[in-house]
C-alpha cells in the first residue's frame, strides 16, 4: 500500500508542472494637478469619443512585433483594463492638464448628442517591437460641433524600451501616449473651435 502512494505522489509530481500565472498591467498615469482639473464656464467643452484601436489590439493580451510581418499577443501578460477605455480616460486627462483653452470631457450619455466639437483618436500600432521599442501609430480628427472635420493627423511615435519585458513595455507605450496627447494639445490650442 504504501508503494502505490508513493508511486502516486512521485506521478502526480512528474506529471504537474509550474502553475501558469497571468499578470496584468494598466497604462500608468500622472498625478492630476487640482488647479486644472475643473471646468470654468469660458472653457468650451471638446468631447472625447471612445479611442479606437486596430482589431489586432483590442484582445486583453498585450502585442508584440517579433518580426517585420508577424505580431504576437501575449497570453500570461494581460490588459487588466480595456485597452480603449484606459487610453481615452488618460488621453482626456492629459490634455486637460497640458492646455487650458479647451475642456476635454469623455463621451457620455449626457454629452453624447450635444453640438460640441469631438476629438476622436484611432491606433493601428501600439506594441512592443522586436527592435527594443515600443511603437504608436494612427491618426487623430477633431471635428466641429456641426461635425466638419477641422484638424486630422497622423502619428507615428517611437519609443525605447529602458530593459526588456512588459513592465518597460507598458512604461514606454505610456511615455508615446504622453508624447501623443502634447502634440494634440499643442494642435488644438491654436484653433478656434
Amino acid at each position: 500500500m504504501k508503494r502505490v502512494v508513493l508511486l502516486a505522489l512521485l506521478l502526480a509530481g512528474c506529471s504537474s508542472s509550474e502553475p501558469t500565472t497571468s499578470k496584468t498591467y494598466l497604462l500608468p498615469t500622472t498625478e492630476t494637478n487640482l488647479a486644472t482639473s475643473f471646468a470654468n464656464k469660458h472653457q468650451p467643452v471638446v468631447v472625447v469619443r471612445p479611442v479606437q484601436v486596430a482589431e489586432h489590439l483590442s484582445g486583453t493580451g498585450l502585442v508584440y512585433q517579433t518580426s517585420e510581418t508577424e505580431v504576437v499577443q501575449a497570453r500570461q501578460n494581460l490588459w487588466a483594463e480595456s485597452l480603449s477605455k484606459q487610453l481615452t480616460r488618460i488621453i482626456t486627462q492629459e490634455l486637460r492638464q497640458k492646455q487650458s483653452r479647451y475642456w476635454f470631457d469623455e463621451l457620455s450619455p449626457v454629452v453624447s448628442n450635444a453640438n460640441v466639437p469631438k476629438l476622436q483618436v484611432k491606433f493601428d500600432r501600439f506594441n512592443g517591437h522586436f527592435t527594443g521599442l515600443a511603437q504608436l501609430s494612427g491618426q487623430w480628427i477633431l471635428t466641429d460641433a456641426e461635425g466638419r472635420a477641422v484638424s486630422r493627423q497622423p502619428f507615428s511615435i517611437q519609443v525605447p524600451l529602458e530593459s526588456g519585458g512588459y513592465d518597460a513595455q507598458v512604461l514606454a507605450l505610456s511615455e508615446g501616449v504622453s508624447r501623443l496627447t502634447t502634440q494634440i494639445s499643442q494642435s488644438i490650442s491654436q484653433l478656434t473651435l
